[in-house]
């Protein structure tokens, strides 16, 4: 009886995701779709996780990850290396990113997985970890003949190239021309040309049109949007404050180039318009440019914290004033299932599935920003509608397991094929 049932509950496919960085604390945007990600792909495949990490790495990481994935390694990066092996590509015209976070180590260990048990699927997470995806899914880079190539699904998040054209714009030379050699070397990448995908993955539908307009080529991407954890991001009650909250990782350029923006612009005529208006910045790894924000008039910048809960609930209204932005804002999707009126830029806006005015707020000039804040404030029935609204919809359309639906489909793709045949 035992081995019929064994014959009948064939094994669970093997799935390699690879990581720029360790998918745990899930408190930044690649990691919380990352760590959502393992959680929910473990439950249909046998997943092993392979990731570099610039942070330090505690054992009880490597324990919660444990519980996932049945294999697990992990590798320590230092800006010291990383740095000379990207000026080494930025000579030898590669792309810069892929060559900060390839490491010799972790690439021999990913080989030897394959060799003991060969993996179905391979996941890469963004382009920067396309060299160890090479490893296994490149017939130059000596797999043994006999192992199989597995499926390779590439999940770009968003289209990294278009944001080092972003960069680039705003720049000066000689960091304008290393900025625009990166664009086009990732959208290189990002097309196919270098490698072979069986399918591309980014969040939004307005990101897989960006692919197609500005990465070309053959490829369709399907779309995985971002959800957000409903059980730790519960409804808040109402602040009844007039307290404005931004939360993002306080080191990464566009949201330290939003929130100085906003800081600059729209401050100093909310304070005229409500002088008890307070815009609390919360955030890991805050820069000596967002720690002078604290300078300004009603203006304060807490940093890190071990629960942004608490400054969510403190909130009137959360600002995502975001110039340079691309697919979905998780800060926007937490901030909504905490049911809390987020007012956003458009760009920031336009990577959520919501309507304007009835579940967030878009705002573009200063003046704009003023009035839609300052009706949060005061206007107690229309705040608790928004929220209410912002809340219903994040349930109904950003819940993990059916928004990763697609992802399980694609890594099963050819599995299924072979067994319909």
């Amino acid at each position: 009886m035992t081995h019929q049932a064994d014959q009948a509950s064939p094994r669970k496919r093997r799935v390699l995701m690879l990581t720029h960085r360790l998918p745990y604390p899930p408190d930044r945007g690649d990691r919380i779709r990352s760590y959502h990600m393992l959680r929910t792909l473990c439950e249909h495949f046998d997943m092993a996780i392979a990731c570099t990490s610039d942070e330090p790495v505690w054992l009880q990481h490597h324990q919660l990850l444990s519980t996932m994935a049945q294999r697990v390694a992990i590798m320590p990066i230092g800006p010291r290396w990383s740095r000379w092996r990207g000026l080494r590509a930025l000579a030898m015209g590669r792309a810069i990113t892929p060559s900060c976070y390839f490491r010799l180590g972790l690439g021999q260990q990913i080989l030897q997985w394959h060799e003991q048990a060969p993996f179905d699927a391979v996941l890469t997470f963004c382009t920067g970890m396309i060299e160890y995806a090479r490893l296994l899914t490149s017939p130059r880079n000596g797999v043994p003949a006999q192992l199989p190539t597995p499926r390779h699904v590439i999940d770009l998040v968003d289209v990294d190239s278009v944001k080092w054209r972003q960069y680039a714009r705003g720049t000066w030379v000689p960091m304008r021309w290393v900025f625009q050699a990166e664009a086009r070397r990732l959208s290189q990448i990002e097309a196919g040309r270098h490698d072979r995908f069986d399918a591309v993955t980014v969040t939004t539908h307005a990101e897989a049109e960006v692919y197609r307009n500005s990465v070309g080529g053959d490829i369709q991407p399907h779309v995985v949007t971002n959800g957000v954890d409903l059980e730790y991001f519960e409804v808040q009650p109402d602040a009844h404050s007039k307290t404005i909250v931004f939360v993002g990782v306080l080191d990464y350029r566009p949201n330290v180039d939003g929130i100085t923006w906003f800081v600059e612009k729209v401050m100093p005529r909310m304070r005229q318009a409500e002088p008890e208006a307070q815009l609390v910045i919360v955030g890991r790894h805050p820069i000596r440019r967002v720690h002078d924000l604290a300078a300004r008039p009603g203006v304060e910048v807490v940093g890190s914290v071990p629960d942004v809960r608490y400054y969510l609930a403190r909130a009137a209204a959360v600002i995502a004033p975001l110039r340079i932005a691309r697919g979905v804002q998780n800060k926007v999707l937490e901030a909504m299932a905490s049911q809390r009126v987020v007012v956003c830029s458009p760009a920031a806006a336009c990577g959520i599935d919501a309507t304007d005015g009835e579940h967030l707020i878009v705002a573009d000039q200063p003046q704009q920003w003023v009035e839609h804040i300052q009706r949060i404030f005061t206007d107690d029935a229309w705040r608790t509608r928004l929220a209410s609204s912002a809340r219903q919809l994040v349930e109904q359309r950003y819940n993990w397991s059916s928004c990763l639906q697609p992802m399980i489909e694609l890594l099963n793709a050819d599995h299924e094929r072979k067994h319909a045949a």
